[in-house]
């Protein structure tokens, strides 16, 4: 495999709303290479068309409503058709977020899977 820098989506020095830098902690491309998703440690999944502009920026949720917001992103995983991603997460819950077919459809969560440790 050989892979080729074309484009950097996001500046290095970075920070969030606190003044910490902000790391990806996860990333993934939809199967049908339309979509990349990456999420980092301010908790907000990216969303990025295939020429790598950035389309979207979704928040995720505590597994508690009203919870504390102290989880990281460990993981995400879109669906076989692109319309879907999972994420994992470190309060021991995996969100399924409802993304459509366009950019424009509203995104929601569609499942919720309590994780037991």
């Amino acid at each position: 495999m050989r892979l080729k820098h074309i484009q950097t989506l996001m500046q290095a020095a970075e920070l969030d709303k606190k003044g910490h830098l902000k790391k990806v902690m996860a990333m993934a491309w939809s199967p049908d290479s339309m979509r990349l998703a990456v999420v980092t440690t301010d908790r907000y999944i990216l969303l990025y068309n295939d020429a790598g502009e950035l389309k979207d920026r979704v928040p995720t949720k505590p597994a508690a409503k009203g919870g504390p917001r102290n989880f990281v992103v460990r993981a995400l995983e879109f669906s076989p058709d692109s319309t879907k991603l999972a994420v994992a997460q470190s309060d021991n819950v995996v969100f399924v977020y409802k993304l459509g077919r366009s950019w424009t459809d509203k995104k929601t969560i569609c499942n919720k899977f309590i994780q037991t440790s």
